[in-house]
């Protein structure tokens, strides 16, 4: 066997190799890549409402990563999450926040400030607060503000819309290793072509 011969043998074993890794390497990560984060981004809004002598009057808001308590029996007042266009993404009841428990029994405050927490949707804009009994509007809070501020905070949060998708980050480990695949079986034919048998 000429050396020629021998070097090109050799060539066609590297290159061989190289051909195995990548695809030993694309069967290993693609699957990783396209596997969802299973990461737990629930999240609530927290709206802080103060009553006094009748009125409410909204005093701040945040969003915080955690899930909203399950207030569905309570009817006394009724806050509906609304997004644009005046569209009500939900309705979810609380319990009157003047109500206050002692041991003794229960007595009604006059002033009072209290939260309500309602889960998180990336199109809300307001929290409008009513009257549970005569769906009187008691109070509405701008939450705007809030979620633009936690996005921009967690622009890694799926629900605020700037993380790469799963299948988007998928699609470019499948054309890199395809790319490398693709020169690796050109590069294999040229030197074959040009050098004899392998």
């Amino acid at each position: 066997m000429s050396s020629a011969s021998t070097r090109n043998v050799v060539i066609a074993m590297k290159i061989q190799v190289l051909l195995l890794a990548l695809v030993l390497t694309s069967a290993l990560c693609i699957p990783v890549a396209a596997e969802p984060a299973m990461n737990d981004t629930t999240k609530a809004v927290i709206v802080t409402l103060h009553y006094r002598d009748g009125t409410v009057t909204p005093v701040g808001s945040r969003v915080v990563y955690g899930y909203p308590p399950d207030n569905i029996a309570n009817t006394d007042m009724l806050a509906d999450l609304v997004g644009k266009n005046s569209a009500v993404i939900g309705s979810y009841g609380i319990e009157d926040p003047r109500i206050i428990y002692s041991d003794t029994g229960a007595a009604l405050a006059d002033d009072v400030e209290f939260t309500v927490i309602l889960p998180f949707d990336a199109g809300g804009q307001r929290v409008d607060l009513y009257d549970g009994a005569t769906r009187a509007k008691l109070a509405s809070a701008d939450i705007s503000g809030a979620v633009a501020g936690f996005c921009s905070s967690h622009r890694d949060d799926p629900d605020c819309g700037t993380a790469i998708p799963s299948s988007l980050l998928y699609g470019a480990v499948l054309v890199i290793v395809l790319v490398i695949a693709g020169a690796g079986i050109f590069l294999f034919l040229m030197r074959r072509k040009r050098g004899g048998t392998v």
